[in-house]
């Protein structure tokens, strides 16, 4: 069943994604392994599994957009003329995301990226795309992630390498292997992949406006 409220959706990610962060405290706190290989890998999985989770929550998001859910203050988001259910909806939003992609020359839909759930909103004239803009576009995370986890599946690319440089001079994380990144300190007591999660759900709620 489609979600009533773009606050649902957001609840929906939130739930996803702190169940992840549960995991990966779980593996920091193992003493058999806190600092093990396997640990590291352990996390680097999560960060491949919390862009999807991402990803997810953006597509609910635009879909339930098109439905027509309601914002936060409990207005509705003009639903796309013409669609009475979600069948309608998923149809439009898989035409929409396949313009996007055709336009930008992907081979899949690239829903993690939060340029690519704007764009397929604009396609579709969704009500409250700019809003959606608004909340989605400034976080940087998204592609953070989608870096980390990029080195870690073609370690030997060229380009996701000098990318993983690159995020590491920003970070001020030099010299740390990809699949030890999630675990180092952006403040005392707080884990990149800590922040990660959290900034993610700040721009979840954001987004229901």
């Amino acid at each position: 069943m489609a979600p009533s409220s773009l606050v649902e959706v957001a609840s929906g990610f939130h739930s996803a994604s702190e169940e992840l962060h549960d995991k990966f405290l779980a593996m920091r706190s193992d003493e058999a392994c806190a600092e093990c290989d396997g640990a590291a890998f352990g996390e680097a999985i999560l960060t491949a599994w919390i862009q999807t989770a991402w990803g997810e929550f953006s597509r609910d998001l635009v879909l339930a957009s098109a439905l027509g859910a309601q914002r936060r203050d409990g207005t509705p988001v003009q639903p796309l003329a013409g669609v009475t259910n979600p069948a309608e909806a998923e149809l439009r939003l898989r035409d929409a995301a396949k313009s996007v992609g055709n336009e930008r020359g992907l081979s899949t839909p690239v829903w993690h990226a939060p340029w690519f759930a704007v764009e397929v909103g604009s396609v579709l004239g969704l009500g409250n795309v700019e809003g959606l803009e608004a909340a989605l576009a400034p976080t940087l995370v998204p592609k953070q992630i989608s870096t980390v986890r990029n080195v870690l599946v073609h370690p030997r690319q060229k380009k996701a390498f000098e990318e993983y440089e690159s995020l590491q001079a920003k970070l001020g994380m030099l010299n740390v292997a990809p699949q030890y990144l999630p675990r180092q300190p952006t403040s005392p007591g707080v884990m990149l992949f800590t922040s990660w999660v959290r900034e993610l759900q700040n721009v979840a709620d954001d987004s229901t406006q």
